[in-house]
């Protein structure tokens, strides 16, 4: 079988990144956007089915998210001492639980508490399977291996609320959540039959409180680390305030029905798969550090104009839902730009604690993207200027942190 790993550098006694296995590693990573996303168009019907406020239904999005970036501090280093197969599979266990126990939910409080588990369950395959790249490759080309995950992975994206307005049309909102159940029963003996264990026996780090501390705590001492993981963290942020604001804005106030909107959110992340590929391909070339300075110019531009938009458009009305879709676009889709290179640079130095790192970057990632789509949620009054202010100002932190922390890598 033909592999994706560099033949001459890659040490023999360690597994291959095959197209199985790379494959494999995406299905992983999509938990998240699956978990996210295919539920997106059913918010107002679960909103009027449990007899509850916009933000506490909201609050279902924001738990999963600070969960999955909290728990991931746990699962880095438990992939560190254990190894990355045997929490990855206890994990996905653990969704599938969760999944049917949130198709059953009676109230908004019981989702919140389930979606919860669910995110702290999803997270160990996401931050292990970047892991696993980074145990079998080095940077431009664990880069590279990223994007093609990505592009897969953007799949899920784009298929999810289409998918999810689908299944809300012919079988309501909890079957979603039952499609999710056999996703992660699909994921799971996929990964027990297919998925092999990438670290190394001298890498193995003790599970032991201080000593973890002591890792996360030389992470952020480094600047150049903190400067990569902010940059992917701030266009997560701007990932998550779309993912929160933007089906009450189309679906409510601009009238968009909710299939509709599924064929929205898809055609938005189809620029995010072209993104990928085209990483994918010129990574190699121009290298991650420069692609990544490129990157973050998209958010830093279209972001504010996006927000002074925004405010003219919460007390005129006068704009419309179509210019805030072009300038929302490339924002959105330059995370299959930063997202790789940042992450593929931030692991570079730390083979010896690669899930620890992984974990950092991913509590960082989806605890500003839990905040940002928290306070997107709890401020919405009807109109598109919170989700755009929140978008705005994650698009210009995320190009400062890139260039005055990490400067030219």
């Amino acid at each position: 079988m033909t592999t994706l790993s560099d033949p001459a550098t890659a040490p023999r006694t360690r597994p291959a990144l095959t197209p199985v296995l790379v494959g494999l590693l995406a299905l992983l990573s999509a938990f998240t956007p699956l978990s996210i996303d295919m539920y997106l168009p059913a918010l107002p019907m679960i909103e009027s089915d449990l007899k509850a406020s916009v933000g506490d239904i909201q609050l279902t999005l924001s738990a999963f998210m600070i969960a999955f970036g909290l728990g991931q501090i746990f699962y880095g280093p438990a992939g560190d001492r254990f190894g990355r197969r045997p929490v990855i599979l206890s994990g996905l266990g653990i969704y599938v639980v969760a999944s049917v126990g949130c198709a059953f939910a009676a109230a908004a409080g019981q989702l919140v508490l389930l979606r919860m588990l669910q995110g702290l369950a999803a997270c160990g395959g996401v931050v292990l399977a970047r892991t696993m790249v980074r145990d079998l490759a080095e940077r431009d080309h664990a880069a590279r291996i990223m994007s093609l995950m990505m592009a897969c992975t953007s799949i899920a994206p784009m298929l999810a609320p289409l998918l999810g307005g689908q299944i809300l049309w012919f079988l309501g909102w909890r079957a979603i959540f039952f499609i999710l159940a056999g996703i992660g029963v699909f994921a799971w003996l996929a990964a027990f039959l297919r998925l092999p264990e990438t670290l190394r026996p001298e890498y193995r780090q003790p599970l032991v409180v201080s000593a973890i501390l002591k890792r996360f705590g030389e992470l952020v001492r480094h600047k150049a680390f903190m400067g990569y993981a902010l940059t992917s963290s701030f266009q997560f942020a701007a990932l998550f305030s779309f993912l929160s604001g933007s089906p009450f804005v189309f679906i409510q106030h601009y009238g968009l029905a909710p299939r509709l909107y599924g064929l929205v959110f898809g055609s938005m992340v189809v620029f995010m798969t072209i993104g990928s590929l085209l990483n994918a391909k010129f990574v190699p070339v121009f290298g991650a550090g420069k692609i990544l300075r490129f990157g973050t110019i998209a958010p830093a531009i279209m972001g504010p104009v996006a927000l002074v938009l925004g405010l003219i458009e919460a007390r005129t009305g006068a704009i419309g839902m179509w210019p805030f879709v072009i300038c929302l676009v490339p924002q959105i889709a330059t995370i299959s730009l930063i997202g790789p290179n940042a992450t593929a640079m931030a692991l570079q130095r730390y083979p010896h604690m690669a899930g620890t790192a992984s974990s950092l970057m991913g509590v960082m990632q989806f605890g500003l993207g839990a905040l940002f789509g928290a306070v997107v949620g709890q401020t919405f009054d009807g109109t598109i200027a919170p989700m755009t202010t929140a978008m705005g100002l994650a698009g210009v932190l995320c190009f400062v942190a890139n260039r005055y922390l990490v400067g030219r890598g």
